[in-house]
């Protein structure tokens, strides 16, 4: 995570991120929904709705101000009003429902407390939101249950689950602010070219693993200088170290679900040489290539079997 330091100090050196156009339904007073990963809408944003996003089964980044930091099954964090935002798993190709979305407008619910007592919740919450709060442990898990519960459900007779969500969040016994407080006092919300250029440059490596800083640079219109500090500022990573995530990443993905070669894979995952390979994807992993993906087998036959006897 980038130190206080790190992060633009004028309005003029901020990165700035894309607003998202939310629409409630008619008479609603939330939107549930469920996302495919990548989604045109899965980018650095901010909205001055209220999110809670809940991620089941994947794992990634989650970028939140200037917040960096991993997440893994089971990851749920509620964002704040025009807190920038975005949760990246490099190098998947396409992860069906992976992100669990509810979006509400918190200020007008709180307007409404006096008539709704209820909502005096995220009165309480508010102050937390403004910086994003993660919910961790098993905690995360329950909610989210609920959240998936609510998507079922939809927006009728689902007003008494949602109120449930926010009553779980604020209750939850294990949960961390992410932005910091200097994040939110020079952050300025107009959307900037030079963040933009470093979002097409991230969806660049996802799907070009093997390809060298200055060829992104040059795709997205930067100098590779300007470039690199500009990757650095915005995802709290050189630009080296986050192309070799990807490339573990698609190495990851191809010897779990492919009879591919480990040398043919270490080549298609943008390594070039074996040596290199092995090192970086025990780096990351903690295992080697052949160790990973005699995991990922017996991971996979024991689903099948699962599924088998619950058919039976």
């Amino acid at each position: 995570m980038p130190i206080a330091s790190d992060f633009p100090q004028s309005i003029s050196e901020t990165f700035t991120a894309t607003r998202e156009q939310i629409v409630l339904p008619g008479g609603a007073s939330y939107l549930v929904r469920r996302d495919d990963y990548p989604n045109p809408i899965c980018i650095w944003n901010y909205h001055p709705e209220w999110e809670i996003h809940f991620i089941p089964h994947a794992s990634g980044f989650a970028y939140v101000g200037d917040y960096i930091g991993p997440f893994r099954p089971g990851h749920l964090m509620l964002t704040g009003t025009n807190l920038p935002h975005n949760w990246i798993t490099p190098g998947a190709p396409e992860i069906p429902g992976r992100d669990m979305v509810l979006q509400f407008d918190a200020d007008a619910l709180i307007g409404v407390r006096a008539i709704c007592p209820e909502f005096d919740v995220l009165h309480r919450l508010k102050p937390l939101a403004q910086r994003g709060i993660e919910v961790l442990g098993p905690d995360a898990f329950a909610v989210g249950a609920k959240l998936l519960e609510l998507h079922a459900v939809g927006h009728r007779g689902g007003l008494g689950l949602f109120l449930e969500i926010l009553q779980d969040i604020e209750a939850a016994s294990q949960k961390r602010l992410l932005a910091s407080e200097h994040f939110l006092s020079v952050y300025n919300q107009v959307s900037d070219r030079r963040h933009r250029r470093i979002d097409q440059a991230i969806q660049i490596l996802q799907s070009d693993p093997g390809a060298q800083m200055h060829e992104v640079a040059e795709q997205v219109g930067f100098e590779p200088s300007a470039f690199s500090r500009a990757f650095r500022r915005l995802t709290g990573m050189n630009f080296s170290d986050y192309s070799r995530s990807v490339r573990v990443w698609r190495a990851r993905t191809l010897l779990a679900e492919t009879e591919t070669t480990i040398t043919d894979i270490c080549f298609e995952a943008g390594f070039n040489n074996l040596s290199n390979f092995n090192r970086y994807f025990r780096m990351e992993t903690g295992l080697t290539p052949r160790a990973y993906r005699k995991a990922a087998r017996i991971r996979a036959k024991s689903v099948i079997t699962g599924l088998s006897l619950k058919q039976a």
